[in-house]
């Protein structure tokens, strides 16, 4: 009986790739690979921002060498916030196909500012229904997460995926990726309230922010700074805006690659003093059975993205696409 194929995995994150391949298996996902690649450029630019072909070509051939001998076909980016425009929207449960994808389009091009008659590319993800708020017409809603980023990153993406040697390739928002990591890291209890957790990535040069209620993402934002009174801001204002307070907080998990490999990462800790609430790395390497030697869970929290999306990789329909 042939395998199941692999899942290769990547994240930009301005001069770094970090990347993981995954296969299924009866006692859980395994993972295969993982690590990081330093470039001289910044290769995140080179994908979703500058016209650099030069560092794309640098990338793609880095790609080709990580992955030597995979038998992955199919090729999963986590997308970090600052590269895409990311969304929920209720539409109704009976739409048609058509309706719906015309429907997210038009919202996808509108708040991603796309020229009119340019195509929007989106990947769409039901991710839960609710019945129609009492006083208001219409039946049962079907809430969409909606993943959009530049129409000029598909070519590159493309290019990525051609060094894989994939047919094609996927797109995961980060934030939905680690809030996989986090159901998967401690699973919601039945009959006990679901918990509200905070996902805080702290980046060099942005800080992200992803709350998540019992197991699923609610709400995600990020923001250009990355000291730790702008990481408590983003923090508290995305609790906020989600309907929480301090007070609701279960976890505080960290993320991103400017933690460092302390005990108590200084970045997180205004949030923490504020909130009362101790930050714990958002680790998931153990979900893969494979232990990492030499790194520390701080370290290693970087890769929660890239092993939420392996997680949620085979969960999820494909990428819906409506074009203009």
């Amino acid at each position: 009986m042939t395998p199941d194929p692999s899942l290769a995995v990547i994240a930009l994150s301005g001069r770094a790739m970090r990347y993981a391949e995954a296969a299924p298996a009866a006692a859980g996902p395994r993972l295969l690979r993982l690590g990081t690649c330093d470039f001289d450029a910044d290769a995140e630019a080179a994908v979703y921002g500058t016209d650099d072909p030069a560092t794309l070509a640098t990338v793609a051939d880095a790609i080709q060498d990580v992955f030597s001998g995979s038998k992955a076909r199919s090729l999963v980016v986590a997308v970090a916030a600052p590269d895409s425009t990311a969304f929920f929207t209720p539409l109704p449960a009976g739409l048609a196909a058509a309706a719906r994808d015309e429907q997210i389009r038009q919202e996808t091009a509108l708040l991603a500012d796309v020229a009119p008659g340019a195509p929007v590319r989106v990947r769409a993800v039901p991710v839960r229904a609710e019945a129609a708020p009492a006083g208001e017409p219409g039946g049962a809603r079907l809430w969409y997460h909606v993943l959009h980023v530049p129409e000029a990153a598909h070519a590159r993406l493309g290019r990525l995926a051609e060094a894989l040697g994939a047919a094609s390739y996927d797109l995961a928002d980060a934030g939905r990726a680690s809030a996989a990591a986090v159901r998967a890291l401690a699973p919601e209890t039945a009959g006990m309230p679901p918990s509200v957790d905070l996902v805080v990535g702290a980046y060099a040069r942005h800080t992200e922010v992803a709350v998540v209620r019992g197991g699923e993402l609610v709400f995600g934002h990020f923001g250009p700074g990355a000291t730790p009174e702008d990481t408590a801001y983003y923090a508290l204002a995305a609790l906020e805006a989600a309907g929480h307070d301090a007070a609701s907080i279960g976890r505080i998990y960290a993320t991103g690659d400017a933690l460092g490999a302390g005990d108590a990462p200084e970045r997180l800790a205004v949030l923490t003093d504020l909130t009362g609430t101790p930050a714990v790395p958002l680790n998931a390497i153990g979900l893969f059975g494979r232990p990492v030697d030499g790194a520390s869970a701080w370290e290693l929290a970087a890769f929660a993205p890239l092993l939420g999306a392996a997680l949620a990789g085979t969960a999820d329909a494909g990428p819906a696409e409506a074009q203009g």
